[in-house]
Order: C-alpha cells, then sequence, then structure tokens
C-alpha cells in the first residue's frame, strides 16, 4: 500500500502521461490522411474529465491508445490493459486484459465511453499499481 505523499505522486505521473498522450494524438490526427484519429481526442478528453487521468497510466502503440496500472511506461509480460483503436468510419476497437488468462475483445458503433467500457475501466481499477521489477544487485 503507498502513503499519501506516493499517491500524489503516482497521480500526477499519470495525469502528465495523459498530457502527452493528448499531444501525440492531436498530432497524429492533424497528418495527412489521418483524421479519423481524431475521435480518441474526444475520447481521452471525456476520461480525463471523468477522473481517469490519475487513476491509470496513458500509453500509446502506434494509433492505439492504451491504459494501465503501470508506475511507469511500457507494458511488461502479463500486465493488465484497455486498449483503444480508432476504426475508420467512426467505429472503435476495445482489447481488455485484466488477467493473465483473459483478453475480452469487441467494438463498438461510436468512439465513446458505454457501459461495457466503463464496466471494463472498473476492472482495470481494482489492479494494483505494478511497479518494474528491480534489477539484482551485483556486487562485482
Amino acid at each position: 500500500m503507498t502513503d499519501e505523499n506516493e499517491q500524489k505522486v503516482i497521480e500526477e505521473e499519470f495525469s502528465q502521461s495523459w498530457g502527452w498522450m493528448e499531444q501525440y494524438f492531436a498530432n497524429l490526427s492533424s497528418k495527412e490522411d489521418w483524421d479519423w484519429i481524431k475521435p480518441i481526442c474526444g475520447l481521452i478528453g471525456e476520461l480525463r474529465r471523468q477522473g481517469y487521468d490519475r487513476q491509470f497510466r496513458a500509453g500509446q502503440s502506434m494509433y492505439l491508445f492504451v491504459l494501465s496500472r503501470s508506475r511507469h511506461h511500457g507494458l511488461r509480460r502479463g500486465m493488465s490493459y484497455i486498449k483503444f483503436e480508432a476504426i475508420r468510419g467512426g467505429h472503435m476497437g476495445i482489447t481488455c486484459r485484466t488477467d493473465v488468462d483473459t483478453v475480452t475483445e469487441f467494438e463498438v458503433e461510436r468512439v465513446e465511453i458505454t457501459p461495457e467500457i466503463e464496466a471494463l475501466l472498473t476492472r482495470l481499477l481494482a489492479q494494483p499499481i505494478s511497479y518494474p521489477p528491480t534489477p539484482a544487485h551485483n556486487d562485482g
């Protein structure tokens, strides 16, 4: 369990990652033939308004928007996540892993927060914040 000061630091780090993703997706969607990504910018803004920016690290993989409970950048093997993929035509694909053996995938008609997505966010929020493995100490 984290103390209150560490929790504030983590929340600030998480929030900062969202700022980077807002900028990344705004830049990407402004490129020629990438305007179909713009709805992800709206999704990021709505998730931030709902306070998720202090509960999840935001990241990306090419044009996928990714949420995790990772303290540091990058998903590691077996880590829980939700990936949001804008699909041309205004649809959105969602892939979620909340445990090692379970991956949920589905598509929704619009890029928006649905009850199914809210349920996945709740499941991901129940996961502990993961810390990167500590390198082994070598005395020489």
